[in-house]
């Protein structure tokens, strides 16, 4: 008898955005899943209430021939959390903190915005002082209380205080909390109790030291609760009415994902997973790579590192001015996006033209549009210099007006070079002049922010893959790549929804981390050991309630310095799967963690000092569960000509050649200059460059060596 093909399974991510709702239902056997066979949709957002977005565009997904009982699960990112602090629509909130240390909030870190700025005024602290009550209750770095503590008496002093500010939420932060994770807990649990509010505790949700880095983090939390449990709990409803009874993770800012439950716990994790989506597909699509994501979109280009094929991670990011101290995949802001304004900058001695920061956003849009704007973007001179046609764009659903950018990056031309506001040229000609210099404009402005980024890694562009998504990531990168000499980009098929493909197969993931303070040495390793050990317990408990039956990995990781340096670098100690973590006692060894940070340091700072003593800072566990095997591809594939058209894109028009994706055989590579159309980007291929494609309709663009030894 002939064996039964195991039914078909669908993984499906959600990326709400704030013009449109990205989805991505990629199929498979359960264990492993196939990104070329993966079905797009994209639907209009619903800021109102971004679940009705996500509802009607998954109940149109499902009508694509997804049996909604074949749905194995749902991973939604989204960037509601976020959306909320940055614009102040957060719950008021109150904090509890030990005597002595109201201010922690205004003090901060002591330090002015911008350095050598004398008008420059820090921000406002998350909550004003008369929200932050103070209690005798604190306790010393080993975690032992110090002060008289809360009793029944001075605990309805509190109640009483917080009762007269009303707040809808409040956070307790007491010194030395992340020592005393119970203790701080407990308090929390008798303010909830008499308070009938949600109350967090800030050691449970980060307990590492830094009190005004932990007591803003905690607030954070605090104020998106009641926010992001609403939103959650009218998503789960949405599903329900869709008849989806499936697991629903939410993304998180570490790039992977949480349970829903865990996720309405600790909602300050997802807020900022929408950028790390398009990082955490890429790591998981191309295992082992060097690769430099850019996510080109309307408003911004945001780059992420990968080395290895593993996202960095930074305990450093900041949200509006907020610090965010639990890892999150570090995304920087690096350049313009096609929404960019293309404008002159008369407030010198002569004209500048500019690209960015501001933008023409979704409406009116770029003057291509044709919804009423006039001011020119990026768009326009992608347009005008003939590397999108507005035909096609989109494929077709979306015909742009041309001769409407030509004149909007006219005007913007017409007192370049000239004092007197005389016209120079045609309006073609300042047109091409105008799409010439914002091409130059906006790669030399991405091209010094990249090589920053990666400076303070000990990196150069050189070494890796650029992975460019985003509506406009394909169009630019090639160009970028040329500034910074970057030999390889890599379009991935899927290139306008990545970053909810990245929400379908993210990995399920969880970060944890304890304060230590001490020598890394022999003599240290049973204490340094113990509190791995006791890391690994609580990742592979919460990992029981994740409802995952996949082996992961646990990896065991500490923040080192030398004694006496204020800055620490994150060094792995040791990797091993759930099972052997579950089932064998750790051991790690002094002298790998020693070479590994020596082999780190002298990359990042040029030097090893092998007299001085190594001292730990903080010890770190993440556990990661993969979805399974992930297959990029599904058959040959290759290119067809449909037509060719003048470009120009470095002050030269040159004849190119514009080609489509094939079904089925077609021409193996395209050599620049050519333009490759898709349904969700344009990708140009310069001169000096060519282009292949690979079984998963993913596209490769590989700079000439002849050109790359120029």
């Amino acid at each position: 008898m002939a064996a039964t093909a195991a039914p078909r399974r669908w993984r499906i991510g959600i990326d709400v955005g704030g013009t449109f709702t990205d989805l991505v239902a990629v199929p498979g056997d359960g264990s492993s899943w196939s990104l070329a066979d993966a079905i797009t949709h994209k639907v209009p957002s619903t800021p109102h209430d971004p679940s009705e977005g996500v509802e009607t565009g998954l109940a149109q997904l499902l009508e694509r021939g997804i049996d909604v009982a074949d749905v194995a699960s749902v991973a939604h990112g989204t960037t509601i959390g976020l959306n909320a602090i940055l614009q102040g629509r957060v719950a008021r909130a109150a904090l509890v903190t030990s005597r002595g240390h109201r201010d922690v909030l205004q003090i901060a870190r002591a330090r002015m915005p911008r350095s050598f700025d004398l008008h420059a005024t820090p921000a406002a602290p998350i909550v004003p002082r008369e929200h932050v009550l103070e209690t005798d209750h604190r306790f010393a770095s080993d975690g032992d209380a110090v002060g008289a503590g809360v009793d029944p008496a001075e605990l309805d002093r509190l109640v009483a205080r917080l009762r007269a500010l009303t707040p809808e939420v409040v956070a307790v932060s007491l010194l030395g909390g992340y020592a005393a994770r119970e203790a701080e807990q407990e308090l929390a649990d008798r303010l909830a109790r008499a308070l009938d509010v949600p109350v967090t505790s800030a050691a449970a949700v980060w307990p590492e030291a830094g009190e005004y880095e932990r007591t803003t983090l905690a607030l954070l939390d605090a104020q998106i609760t009641p926010l992001m449990t609403g939103y959650f709990t009218a998503l789960r409803e949405r599903l329900a009415r869709l008849r989806v009874d499936a697991r629903v993770y939410i993304t998180t800012s570490n790039g992977g994902s949480v349970s829903i439950d865990s996720a309405i716990r600790r909602p300050v994790q997802t807020v900022l997973s929408g950028p790390a989506g398009g990082v955490s597909a890429a790591a998981t699509a191309w295992p082992g790579t060097d690769m430099v994501t850019l996510d080109m979109g309307g408003t911004s280009s945001d780059i992420g590192v990968l080395r290895g094929g593993r996202p960095v991670l930074t305990t450093t990011a900041t949200v509006g001015p907020h610090p965010l101290m639990t890892p999150v995949v570090e995304v920087s802001a690096i350049g313009a996006g096609g929404g960019s304004v293309v404008w002159d900058d008369r407030s010198g001695s002569r004209s500048v033209l500019r690209v960015g920061p501001t933008s023409v956003g979704a409406v009116p849009g770029p003057a291509a549009y044709d919804a009423g704007g006039t001011e020119p973007a990026l768009t326009d001179a992608y347009v005008h210099a003939g590397i999108i046609d507005p035909a096609t764009f989109l494929g077709g659903t979306f015909p742009l007006r041309g001769d409407l950018a030509t004149a909007a990056l006219a005007r913007v031309a017409e007192h370049d070079g000239t004092d007197d506001g005389s016209d120079v040229g045609t309006p073609d000609a300042r047109a091409d002049g105008a799409a010439d210099a914002a091409f130059r404009v906006a790669s030399a402005g991405m091209a010094a922010r990249l090589r920053t980024v990666l400076a303070a890694h000990g990196e150069v562009p050189e070494r890796y893959t650029f992975v460019a998504f985003g509506g406009a990531g394909g169009t630019h990168a090639a160009l970028l790549a040329d500034e910074v000499g970057v030999s390889r980009v890599l379009v991935p098929a899927a290139a306008g929804t990545f970053c909810a493909l990245g929400a379908a197969i993210a990995p399920v993931r969880r970060d944890v981390a304890r304060t230590v303070r001490t020598v890394v040495a022999e003599a240290t390793l049973d204490d340094l050991t113990a509190a791995c050990a006791e890391l690994e317990a609580e990742v592979l408990g919460w990992l029981r309630t994740q409802d995952v039956d996949a082996v992961g990995t646990v990896t065991l990781s500490a923040d080192l310095r030398y004694a006496g340096q204020p800055t620490t670098l994150e060094v792995e100690l040791a990797a091993r799967s759930t099972t052997d973590a579950a089932t064998a006692p750790l051991r790690l060894a002094a002298d790998v963690g020693l070479r590994r940070f020596a082999e780190q340091h002298e990359r990042v700072h040029g030097f090893v000092d092998a007299a001085a003593t190594v001292r730990a800072e903080t010890v770190r566990a993440s556990v990661t569960v993969h979805p399974g095997e992930v297959r990029t591809g599904r058959g040959g594939s290759g290119f067809v000509k449909t037509g060719a058209r003048d470009v120009r894109y470095d002050a030269v028009p040159r004849p190119a050649g514009v080609w489509a994706l094939a079904a089925d055989g077609g021409e193996a590579s395209v050599a620049g200059p050519a333009v490759v159309e898709k349904a969700d980007t344009t990708v140009l291929v310069p001169a000096g460059w060519t282009a292949t494609t690979d079984d998963g309709g993913n596209l490769h663009l590989v700079r000439d060596r002849s050109e790359q030894e120029d």
